[in-house]
């Protein structure tokens, strides 16, 4: 990733990781399309398990799309950054793994999206480090997911406007349902919604791509930050040992 260890606001993180996106749109499509249809299928068959309200397939389609992500985010970053597959795939595992707390607790949990870039781009991670790093700029975490998430959400009021209506027609269907009236729902509609859910999920992953990015440039500025202010310190030592020798 170009330059990406540079300290730069969280409105130049969101902008480096849009023009990243930008330059790099036809290697990504063409390399990771494969992961892409696979996350699409997968969100289309767990839209249809909780169609049915089937426990077994939700719980079973839930997992295949952790792992769907997994494989994306490992192939994602090895696109961009090079590197082994299976060391990238690896990764993305563990960059999961630490990402989950923050889709349970989004708000407390912020730093773990600095842990898991830090997963994904360092030669040699320190979670620990890098958590207690998160922690302490919490506050540019906070704006740069807050920004990109406002963007996001405005994305998806176009791109998943299918999947919106078909979600609002099951909620309508169930609450005639409830109060007595037959389904108005077509016998395909169950296959309906697993093609909107794939191919809304093929076209949101990809557009999702930027605010990956976009963190990404995040952390390099923090880390960037905070070498800044330790090379400051070291230096003022550094004076003041100096001037002390002087006296």
């Amino acid at each position: 990733m170009d330059q990406i260890y540079k300290y730069r606001s969280f409105s130049a993180s969101l902008a480096s990781g849009y023009k990243l996106f930008r330059a790099n749109i036809r290697t990504i499509l063409i390399g990771s399309w494969i992961e892409a249809l696979v996350f699409g299928v997968i969100l289309g068959l767990t839209l249809v398990a909780f169609y049915f309200h089937y426990l077994p397939a939700e719980i079973a389609a839930i997992a295949a799309l952790v792992v769907a992500s997994i494989f994306w985010n490992g192939r994602l970053f090895q696109l961009i950054d090079g590197g082994k597959p299976k060391e990238k795939l690896w990764r993305a595992t563990k960059a999961m793994m630490w990402a989950i707390p923050f889709f349970v607790v989004p708000l407390i949990c912020i730093p773990c999206i600095n842990v898991a870039m830090e997963t994904m781009l360092e030669e040699r991670p320190r979670p620990t480090k890098a958590l207690f790093t998160g922690f302490k700029h919490w506050g540019y975490l906070f704006s740069t997911l807050l920004m990109s998430c406002i963007i996001m959400v405005a994305l998806s009021l176009v791109l998943c406007i299918p999947l919106y209506i078909c979600v609002y027609g099951i909620i309508c269907d169930h609450l005639g349902v409830s109060g007595g009236d037959p389904s108005g729902l077509p016998a395909l509609f169950p296959l309906i919604l697993f093609f909107v859910g794939a191919l809304t999920g093929f076209f949101f992953l990809f557009a999702q791509l930027w605010q990956t990015y976009a963190l990404a440039y995040a952390h390099g500025a923090i880390l960037t930050r905070d070498n800044i202010q330790q090379q400051r310190k070291r230096e003022n030592a550094n004076n003041e040992i100096k001037a002390t020798k002087n006296e």
